[in-house]
């Protein structure tokens, strides 16, 4: 509230109020008559401003404002309203009221606007608001870009360290890299020595890395991308979160991250005088993207440069790469963990995360070791090949099956030509320590995913075992899922074993009724990627466990109760695995008995209940089964099947017959309770 110096100014003052309404003419008269009169009183030229400002007279008020500013910029009143006004300036609202302060403003003198951003800045004691309005000044006035532009980067770094704030996705980091930064990097005048050039460029690669590829705990929208991603799926460069602490919404949102990057990425080399043929062009897939890096790589190498030419040359790939890097990062868990990393309606309309495990038809098989081929692959060809394909398959995935193999073996690919390099890889690694990559647990999954690609499944199960107890739940189902295929792989067979009961232990209840496919898992691709729920876990873990069963049952090492259980599991994938129920049948017959009174309980495939009722038979064999629970006491007769009547017993039929109507019954619900009930007994029968 302004004051006035005597009673004759407050008097003209409210004579002129009381006139505004009835005889707006006759009030300006009597402020023109007080202005005149008092010159120098605050009271009465603030007041003629309000009163112009009320009217929305804009030129009016300006020039009020502006002479206020010249004459009594001590005053307190003035510095409020001030403040007013720049706040209106960063407003998200549209109101007239707002507007009208904002064009006030505008109306004012260039060098006012610019005097009043500077002063109302240093009056502003809170740190954030201190900075938007130095970045409002950046933004208005070149000049002041060369004068305060490094002055308010370092600002803003040392808020973020006062406010020891860990994430990188706080609000002084972001106003520093989305908003600061390109303006001070497209201004030439502004000096910046080589070593703050590559701390800023590392502070905006974490930022943007840690804003994009992050959970769905931040509210994410879409945008109309003005650049071009090499990932095709929908919003693959649009994905954006608009919260950050501390920001409005507009001011927390990043449009189009990854192409901001790439634009900061141009504009540091630019002051660094890299050889900017060596930064990647975005106008391509990113396989191209990562043949284009890998051909200049070559080239580069083969020079004879000077250190300073060389780092010119070197350094663009370098960080070109590591940008593709993450970007095909980013691509790779949207489809593996959708619901985390870009909520409802995932682009591989698939349920559930994806996990990376064996195809357990080739994973004892004997193979090279593809990590030295792919590596000698990056080292000799010009061609970046795409083996992806050729060895996984996706098993519960709908859609964009090729678009998640490729930003894969892309992301694997352009961390084994940053490895392949000493230089480039003890940079990379000192940058992940900088950032604390070990707590990126999206960063630690696709590590495993990479170590079990290449085929360095030791590198796979260390990684395993040291996370296997932290996660969420589905996080540990899908670390015993790969502990299993892994242990697999290495013929650890009881250990497989052990880790998929784990896993079936901890499924949650399914009402699926119809088992899935298993045209998508194709015996010639040595890896699967398997939607993690139980209509695809569940017969996974069935046919890894059969197939543990097998491997020792092969050597001669199975007893009964172990060719039960595979009788049991063979349910699942018939009749593919009638040939090995035909070699479990032979053997039975060459010890002329089999005991196994869980038989019942779990069989309902009617060619195997015929043919074990057909053991009884001359025949057959007249093979002692003794399969029934020893708490059956039911009597019944009725002719079933290949003469199982002939001598038999009435309890065997009437079993018998009770299993096979039950043929329609749910048998993922039938195996899923015998691998949960009987989980101690598959576990002791697998020990030799």
């Amino acid at each position: 509230m302004a004051t006035f110096s005597g009673a004759d100014q407050k008097w003209l003052v409210e004579t002129a109020q009381g006139l505004i309404v009835k005889d707006p003419a006759a009030a300006k008269a009597w402020l023109l008559t007080a202005r005149a009169l008092f010159p120098r009183d605050f009271g009465i030229q603030y007041q003629s401003y309000c009163i112009a400002k009320t009217s929305r007279n804009l030129k009016e008020a300006a020039k009020l404002l502006y002479d206020l500013f010249i004459q009594f910029h001590h005053e307190a009143t003035l510095w409020q309203e001030l403040h007013c006004i720049t706040m209106a300036m960063q407003s998200d609202q549209s109101d007239s009221y707002t507007s009208f302060l904002s064009e006030l403003f505008e109306t004012l003198p260039k060098q006012a606007q610019h005097d009043i951003l500077l002063q109302v800045a240093e009056h502003t004691n809170d740190t954030l608001a201190h900075c938007k309005l130095q970045l409002l000044l950046l933004n208005k006035f070149s000049s002041a870009v060369v004068t305060h532009g490094v002055k308010l980067i370092e600002t803003l770094a040392n808020a973020e360290k006062m406010h020891n704030d860990k994430n990188p996705v706080n609000c002084f980091r972001k106003l520093l890299v989305c908003d600061v930064l390109p303006i001070i990097l497209s201004n030439t005048d502004v000096m910046c020595t080589s070593k703050q050039l590559y701390k800023w460029l590392q502070k905006s690669t974490e930022f943007y890395i840690s804003y994009v590829i992050r959970s769905k705990s931040a509210d994410n929208k879409t945008n109309n991308p003005g650049f071009k991603s090499p990932l095709k799926s929908p919003d693959a460069s649009s994905q954006r979160f608009s919260y950050i602490e501390g920001l409005s919404e507009k001011d927390g949102l990043v449009e189009n991250p990854w192409g901001s990057l790439h634009n900061l990425l141009i504009l540091t080399g630019n002051r660094l005088a890299w050889n900017m043929d060596n930064i990647v062009p975005t106008d391509r897939n990113c396989r191209q993207q990562l043949l284009y890096l890998s051909r200049v790589y070559k080239a580069t190498n083969k020079m004879a440069l000077s250190d300073t030419l060389k780092a010119a040359h070197i350094k663009p790939i370098l960080y070109s790469l590591i940008l593709l890097f993450f970007q095909c990062l980013h691509g790779y868990l949207k489809y593996k963990d959708p619901e985390q990393f870009v909520g409802i309606g995932s682009p591989g309309s698939q349920q559930g995360m994806l996990v990376l495990l064996h195809n357990v038809e080739v994973a004892t098989k004997k193979k090279k070791d593809r990590s030295e081929h792919k590596k000698a692959k990056l080292e000799k060809q010009d061609d970046v090949g795409d083996t992806a394909k050729e060895t996984i398959g996706v098993w519960g995935m709908n859609k964009d099956k090729g678009e998640l193999l490729e930003v894969f073996s892309t992301a694997v690919n352009s961390w084994q030509l940053l490895a392949a390099d000493e230089a480039f890889d003890k940079d990379f690694n000192w940058l992940l320590h900088h950032w604390k990559a070990e707590r990126w647990t999206w960063f630690v999954s696709f590590q495993i995913d990479m170590a079990i690609y290449t085929g360095d499944t030791p590198k796979a199960l260390i990684m395993l075992e040291d996370g296997q107890e932290t996660g969420s739940a589905q996080g540990q189902i899908e670390a015993l899922l790969q502990l299993a295929s892994c242990f697999l792989a290495m013929k650890h067979y009881q250990k497989a074993c052990d880790m998929a009961l784990e896993a079936v232990a901890k499924l949650p209840e399914t009402t699926e009724t119809k088992t899935p496919s298993l045209e998508d898992a194709k015996s010639g691709n040595n890896l699967q990627f398997v939607s993690c729920t139980p209509t695809y876990i569940l017969p996974f873990c069935i046919k890894l466990i059969l197939m543990c069963y097998k491997k020792i049952f092969m050597s001669g090492g199975v007893n009964e109760i172990a060719l039960g259980h595979m009788i049991v599991m063979m349910q699942y994938d018939w009749p593919k695995e009638e040939k090995l129920f035909t070699q479990v049948i032979e053997v039975i017959m060459q010890q002329g008995t089999f005991t196994y009174t869980e038989f019942f309980k779990y069989t309902i495939n009617i060619d195997i209940l015929e043919e074990v009722a057909f053991l009884k038979t001359d025949e057959g064999g007249k093979v002692d089964l003794d399969l029934l629970p020893h708490l059956v006491t039911q009597q019944r007769t009725r002719t079933v099947t290949r003469g199982v009547t002939k001598g038999g017993e009435e309890d065997f039929k009437t079993a018998l017959e009770k299993q096979m109507a039950r043929y329609d019954d749910n048998l993922l619900s039938i195996l899923k309770l015998f691998l949960t009930d009987d989980k101690s007994s598959v576990k002791e029968a697998l020990v030799l």
